[in-house]
């Protein structure tokens, strides 16, 4: 009888607990909060309306983060509007949202988690502005995008983040970007253009430009722009990609983000074997960037002028080769 009474009043107290944590969710108009680290979580909404407002503070206290699950499987809300307190927009917050067309990432906003918006299946647009963390699956099945920039403040792009993101046909990475996981975009059938800047070290098998139908991953026809001597032109390389070189600084040929010696060498090769009637072995935006003194041409005086400033360079103080070239 004692050890009943005990699994008894051991029930009790589970069930107790569960409804005290139900009892902590407050209510506020439509919403369900709760009140973490001294501000506010939603953790869900049992409204209506189409278009949905969340409030900047609710009792004085600042909106911070959206909550896991806080909106899931909604197929009421067409539009969301976060306020500027936003934060963080936590696990599966709008996972099957598959009316939702639009919602705005406040300037604040930081962290989206993993699946947040997986299956928004109407998701028209989205400006990630300074977001630092987008979790796995984070837009998986966002099929509606037409475009995705993935701003410089994204150090890492994980597994699954645009999968199925099939109506995109513009994928732009910015500088910052460092590591793109694999299978990051898989399954972008429309894909025509990938932009991926130099500060990208690393690219997952198959992170970006396939489709997959077991067993076999496809390659897209879509292109990729990015520096020579990137990890963009090997992955593209790698995978029979079109590659397309972006525009290079004055001055430098390798596109390391210096004018030195080593682009002043590979200056006087080049000018040396166009000299002698051979391909000079640049593409078109490094013959660019050799003309130094924008003659229209280059050769050894453009590796002189190289050379001259990067001799300055190195004692401090100088600002880009191509404002000194100007100030000459």
């Amino acid at each position: 009888m004692k050890r009943i009474a005990a699994v008894l009043t051991a029930c009790i107290l589970c069930f107790g607990g569960v409804r005290l944590t139900a009892a902590a969710d407050a209510v506020y108009n439509d919403f369900t909060y709760v009140i973490k680290s001294g501000t506010v979580t939603i953790t869900g909404y049992t409204g209506e309306d189409a278009v949905v407002v969340v409030p900047e503070t609710i009792n004085g206290v600042a909106v911070t983060h959206i909550g896991s699950s806080a909106f899931e499987d909604n197929l009421t809300i067409t539009n969301v509007v976060l306020p500027g307190t936003i934060e963080a927009i936590e696990y599966k917050a709008f996972a099957e949202c598959k009316n939702l067309e639009t919602i705005n990432f406040p300037d604040p906003l930081e962290t989206i988690g993993n699946y947040a918006f997986t299956s928004c299946l109407r998701l028209q647009a989205i400006d990630l502005k300074q977001v630092e963390s987008i979790g796995d699956c984070a837009f998986q099945l966002c099929i509606s995008l037409k475009e995705i920039v993935v701003p410089g403040s994204v150090s890492y792009i994980p597994d699954h983040a645009f999968q199925d993101c099939s109506g995109v046909t513009t994928l732009i990475i910015e500088e910052g970007v460092m590591e793109i996981s694999e299978d990051a975009a898989l399954n972008m059938y429309n894909l025509k253009e990938i932009t991926i800047p130099a500060s990208v070290t690393v690219i997952g098998a198959h992170a970006l430009g396939f489709t997959y139908y077991y067993p076999d991953y496809t390659p897209t026809a879509a292109e990729i722009h990015g520096m020579i001597g990137s990890a963009a032109e090997s992955y593209a390389k790698t995978n029979g990609f079109d590659f397309i070189p972006g525009p290079m600084a004055l001055g430098d040929l390798n596109g390391d983000s210096l004018a030195d010696a080593n682009d002043a060498a590979m200056l006087l090769v080049a000018a040396a074997a166009k000299g002698a009637g051979a391909p000079s072995g640049l593409v078109s935006v490094q013959e660019t960037a050799a003309d130094a003194d924008k003659s229209g041409d280059y050769d050894a005086s453009d590796a002189a002028y190289i050379l001259e400033y990067a001799a300055k360079a190195a004692l401090g103080g100088m600002g880009s080769f191509e404002s000194y070239m100007a100030s000459r």
